[in-house]
């Protein structure tokens, strides 16, 4: 049986990915240099919390566990019923989770929470992920097992996935997360290298949108202003079956000339170009966005990216 059938999807983050049900959403989310937080809702109450450090040195699993669990402990509010902390209990097996080390607690109060922890031997990192649910949800710890199984902590290759509300991208590793827009309507992405930045986007109710303009004009219109720099030309053409534009441009002004050929000639990048696509998934009801600012030996990359968000499954067939 397949996750949509399931009622399950993908969230991806900064190389940690995992699958949820399908009323699961983002509810929080930190990115530092030396780590991340990420936390998802349901209607009621938080469900899932991963959070993801890059440590230098030799890491005590069971002592980093103990003392996020007392981090836990000390949150109690004044009146709170006290926290169980169980260490004991086998959430979930090495076999299963996939990991060499792993720790497994679970702890009890207004509400419960089975989660896991584990050392990855060839990203470094140290991740804790807990599942929660409410004190009488008796299918909690089969849940948790199932969604801390779906866990990955690094890309298994040279592209991360990035997967928010059904929205998914694969970006370069090498290019790091800059802003981010997520948004009742949108949701958009960007990322730079050097001086190349790429963003990805996805605008809902198409229908709405394109009522009374052209898919040109709209793209003129909310985001010919983020490119006007490159004096983006575009050109209608036909992605997926789905009616789309080809975005270039280009920005060389005289003195960036000699920065460009400096930087070539100490094999930096240097983003000159605008390589873009947009396009309107119908059955979806929504508008698809990438545009790219790069160095002439990556042009290729724009394509690359866009073939490889996921629009309707039936175009991707």
């Amino acid at each position: 049986m397949s996750d949509q059938q399931q009622g399950w999807h993908l969230v991806g983050w900064d190389g940690i990915t995992v699958r949820v049900p399908a009323d699961w959403n983002i509810g929080a989310i930190s990115h530092e240099q030396e780590g991340g937080y990420l936390r998802l809702d349901d209607e009621e109450r938080p469900r899932l919390e991963i959070k993801w450090s890059s440590p230098d040195g030799f890491v005590d699993l069971e002592e980093t566990v103990d003392k996020y669990l007392k981090q836990i402990q000390h949150s109690r509010k004044r009146g709170q019923p006290e926290i169980e902390i169980d260490r004991e209990t086998k959430v979930i097996s090495r076999r299963k989770a996939g990991k060499d080390s792993l720790e497994t607690f679970a702890w009890s109060a207004e509400q419960n929470a089975y989660g896991a922890a584990w050392l990855c031997k060839r990203c470094g990192r140290v991740v804790i992920t807990q599942v929660i649910g409410s004190a009488d949800d008796q299918n909690l710890p089969e849940l948790a097992q199932k969604v801390i199984a779906t866990v990955t902590d690094h890309p298994s290759g040279e592209w991360t996935t990035w997967a928010v509300y059904d929205f998914v991208a694969e970006i370069p590793q090498d290019f790091k997360p800059d802003k981010q827009k997520m948004m009742a309507g949108l949701i958009q992405l960007s990322f730079v290298r050097d001086t190349e930045k790429i963003t990805v986007a996805r605008w809902g109710m198409a229908n709405v949108a394109l009522r009374h303009q052209t898919l040109d004009e709209w793209a003129q219109q909310e985001v010919g202003k983020a490119l006007r720099r490159y004096d983006p030309q575009s050109e209608p053409i036909e992605y997926r079956q789905h009616p789309a534009l080809a975005l270039t441009g280009k920005q060389l002004l005289p003195w960036q000339g000699v920065q460009r050929l400096f930087r070539h000639l100490t094999n930096q990048p240097f983003a000159d170009q605008l390589r873009g696509y947009v396009w309107h998934c119908e059955p979806e009801n929504k508008i698809y966005v990438i545009h790219a600012y790069l160095d002439h030996a990556n042009y290729d990359l724009a394509e690359q990216i866009r073939d490889r968000i996921v629009c309707c499954q039936d175009a991707n067939a």
